[in-house]
C-alpha cells in the first residue's frame, strides 16, 4: 500500500516507495545492511537476479526470486517479505494509531504464527520509542492473526519459535516486513565460537566481494579472530593470529581448504612477494588494544603481497603507508567508523624530503 506523495530525495538517490502487487520475479522484500554497505548489497542482489527498486540508509527494497533465501545473500544483515510501505506517519504520538490503521487493512497473507513479536528501528526526532511503534504494530497483528504478542519492552525477550516482524520508521517512510520464525541471516549458523573484536559476517562478506579476489588466489588473514573473513570468502584461504586460532577452528570445522597458524601479524612465514590478497580486520584499540603497531604491520603485509597484490582491512586508519588506495567504504560499525579500504601495493615512502 502507497499512500501520499513520494518522500524527498536524498544522495542515496530517488526513493521510490513499492505497490504490494506481486512481481514477475518472485517476492517484494526489504534488506537490512551495514550502514555504508547499501550498494554493495544492492551488487550482490542484483546478481543473484534481484531487481532493487530503492536504496536509502541501511535498507534496499527489491523484488527477489522465491528461491534467494534457499542461498542467502551474505551482505545483507536481514531480508523481510514486505507487508506495508507507506509515508511516515509523523513524529509525534498520534502517529502512532494511524499506523495502526495502516496495518489494520493491509493484506498479510498467509501466516501461522501463534506467537508474535516486533522489532523496530526508529530514526530522527520523535515524541515515542521504538517500544511504542512495536507494541502498536504487535497489538494489531495479533488481533489479526489471532496470536499472542510478546513485547521486547523492559528487556523482554520473545520465546523461541516466535514469527517475528520488522519496522523500519524513517525520513524515506515506514515498512513492515515478515521474517518468520528463522534467526536474523547475520546469525550465521556455523560461527558457534567468538572472540573479542570478532567481525560482523557481512561486514566480512562485504569485504571478500570488494576485494576482487579470483579463482586460485593465495588468500591471507593475519588477524583471523574467529575466522569469519576467510569462512565468508569462497576460495581457499590461510588464516592467522598471534592469540591462537581455537576459535577460527570450531567456526570453519565445514571449511578443510583453509589453514590456520598461530602467527604474529608482524612476522608472517611467507616469502617476499609471494600473496595475491590480504583480508583483514586489524586491531583498532576498541576491543583489543594495539597502541603503535599499525606501521608495522603494513610494513610486513607490504612485504609478502606480490607487485600489484591487494590488501583489503577495515581500520580507522586515515593513511596506509606503502600502499595505493583503489576504493574507500566508510562504515557504521559498534558506534565507531571505520572505513573497509582497498589498496595495491605500491611504492614506499620517500622519506628523504
Amino acid at each position: 500500500m502507497w499512500v501520499g506523495s513520494l518522500p524527498p530525495r536524498s544522495h542515496f538517490g530517488s526513493v521510490v516507495m513499492p505497490s504490494h502487487r506481486p512481481s514477475a520475479v518472485g517476492s517484494r522484500l526489504f534488506a537490512r545492511t551495514v550502514h555504508g554497505l547499501e550498494h554493495v548489497a544492492a551488487q550482490e542482489l542484483r546478481e543473484r537476479d534481484c531487481t532493487v527498486v530503492a536504496v536509502s540508509p541501511r535498507q534496499l527494497v527489491l523484488d527477489g526470486p522465491d528461491s534467494l533465501l534457499d542461498r542467502p545473500p551474505g551482505t545483507v544483515d536481514d531480508l523481510f517479505r514486505l507487508v506495508l510501505a507507506a509515508p511516515d506517519p509523523g513524529p509525534t504520538k498520534p502517529a502512532l494509531p494511524v499506523l495502526a490503521r495502516l496495518l489494520a487493512r493491509t493484506p498479510l497473507g498467509e501466516v501461522d504464527a501463534p506467537v508474535v513479536s516486533v522489532s523496530a528501528s526508529v530514526v530522527g526526532r520523535r515524541t515515542y520509542s521504538r517500544y511504542d511503534v512495536e507494541d502498536i504494530v504487535g497489538a494489531v497483528l495479533a488481533d489479526r492473526l489471532g496470536a499472542v504478542y510478546v513485547s521486547r519492552r523492559d528487556g523482554r525477550v520473545p520465546p523461541r519459535g516466535a514469527v517475528d516482524w520488522r519496522v523500519t520508521l524513517d525520513a524515506t517512510g515506514v515498512h513492515i516486513g515478515l521474517r518468520g520464525a528463522r534467526p536474523p541471516l547475520h546469525r550465521r549458523p556455523w560461527k558457534v565460537a567468538s572472540v573479542p573484536g570478532t567481525l560482523h559476517p557481512p561486514v566480512a562478506a562485504a569485504m571478500v566481494r570488494v576485494a576482487g579476489i579470483g579463482h586460485g588466489d593465495l588468500v591471507v588473514d593475519p588477524c583471523c579472530g574467529a575466522g569469519t573473513v576467510l569462512v565468508e570468502s569462497p576460495v581457499a584461504g590461510v588464516g592467522s593470529d598471534i592469540a591462537g586460532v581455537a576459535a577460527a577452528r570450531v567456526n570453519a570445522r565445514h571449511r578443510p581448504d583453509i589453514a590456520w597458524l598461530t602467527v604474529d601479524a608482524r612476522r608472517l612465514p611467507y616469502p617476499d612477494g609471494s600473496v595475491d590478497h590480504i583480508v583483514t580486520n586489524p586491531p583498532w584499540d576498541r576491543q583489543v588494544r594495539t597502541v603503535g603497531v599499525a606501521g608495522e604491520l603494513l610494513r610486513e603485509w607490504r612485504r609478502v603481497l606480490r607487485p600489484g597484490g591487494r590488501l583489503t582491512c577495515l581500520a580507522p586508519w586515515p593513511t596506509l603507508p606503502g600502499f595505493r588506495t583503489l576504493a574507500r567504504y566508510p562504515i557504521s560499525l559498534f558506534g565507531r567508523h571505520p572505513v573497509i579500504t582497498v589498496c595495491e601495493r605500491g611504492p614506499l615512502p620517500d622519506r628523504s624530503r
